[in-house]
């Protein structure tokens, strides 16, 4: 178990949702905290809620200049960074009349829009921050926020699930990468969790150039209803702090979604024959690439 403690945490998307529930259990757990977030009214009114909190700094995670600027802030602040929560996110959503929006007819501006925020921002979050993790030394973590949908892909959520298929990915391999130098690497997984996504992807939409022509900009109310009844995000940063501590490779909060993935799962392993080739077996130096050890640590659980 790693002491938590007194360590300094930077929290991207932290002015609602899953990154504020995250900074409140962080606070209330004796870390150093600061949140960024690219919505600064939202950053505002997060501070004045959160007594305790060390930092409220904005950063568009997919600006790699940003990123450097935010760092230098926490760390004149509060001392360098060893914990990076990479929590800032977009959600596909939905045409203005209730349609969801496949491949077909997906405007190519929000499938940029998506994978840029999503992915590429979580890529320039680890590459801004691991390189001072490691020239500090010792022990550092970065959380990487995916969702369920980075397990599984229904219709209707290409973009999205195609974004944080990515993240998780790039997590896995991080964490091999960064394993020997004592930097543990975690991969969040929720399901649903009260937050103001929608809300915050239709801001960010109207801050962007291209065509969004058709796609909803109000909720609807029975989407109201059905957001209040979701996870208390303190929650999942209550869960997030037990990963951290423990060094688990994956935090799934939501066990509901067991069966999903293991009906994904048994999909893949049903898909396993005969090589395509009579006979032909990849060679041994192509073969081992593609192990990574830290799937089988975590199956066996250490910290």
């Amino acid at each position: 178990m790693v002491e938590l403690t007194g360590r300094v945490a930077l929290i991207t998307g932290g002015a609602s949702g899953i990154g504020l529930g995250m900074a409140r259990a962080f606070v209330a757990a004796g870390l150093r905290v600061a949140i960024a977030d690219i919505d600064e009214s939202a950053l505002a009114r997060a501070a004045a809620s959160l007594p305790g909190l060390g930092l409220a700094t904005k950063l568009d995670v997919t600006r790699a200049a940003d990123w450097d600027c935010a760092l230098d802030n926490v760390e004149a602040a509060l001392g360098g960074v060893e914990i990076l929560c990479n929590n800032a996110g977009v959600a596909q959503g939905r045409y203005a009349d209730g349609r969801e929006i496949r491949v077909a007819d997906m405007p190519e501006a929000l499938w940029r829009m998506v994978i840029e925020t999503n992915a590429t921002g979580t890529f320039l979050g680890a590459r801004a921050t691991v390189p001072r993790m490691l020239a500090r030394g010792g022990w550092g973590h970065v959380v990487n926020t995916a969702s369920t949908g980075g397990l599984m892909s229904p219709g209707g959520l290409a973009a999205y699930c195609a974004s944080k298929y990515a993240v998780v990915g790039l997590s896995e391999a991080m964490r091999a990468e960064l394993a020997p130098a004592g930097i543990g690497v975690s991969v969040l997984c929720p399901g649903g969790v009260r937050s103001n996504l929608f809300a915050s992807s239709v801001a960010v939409r109207a801050s962007l150039p291209g065509d969004f022509d058709g796609l909803a900009t109000q909720g609807s109310e029975a989407l109201r209803i059905e957001q209040a009844q979701r996870m208390d995000p303190v929650f999942v940063g209550e869960a997030v702090l037990r990963a951290m501590a423990t060094n688990a490779m994956y935090v799934i909060p939501h066990p509901e979604y067991r069966g999903h993935v293991e009906e994904r799962h048994a999909a893949l392993v049903a898909a396993f024959g005969e090589p395509a080739q009579p006979g032909y077996r990849d060679t041994d130096v192509t073969f081992e690439r593609f192990r990574n050890p830290e799937y089988a640590k975590a199956a066996r659980g250490y910290s």
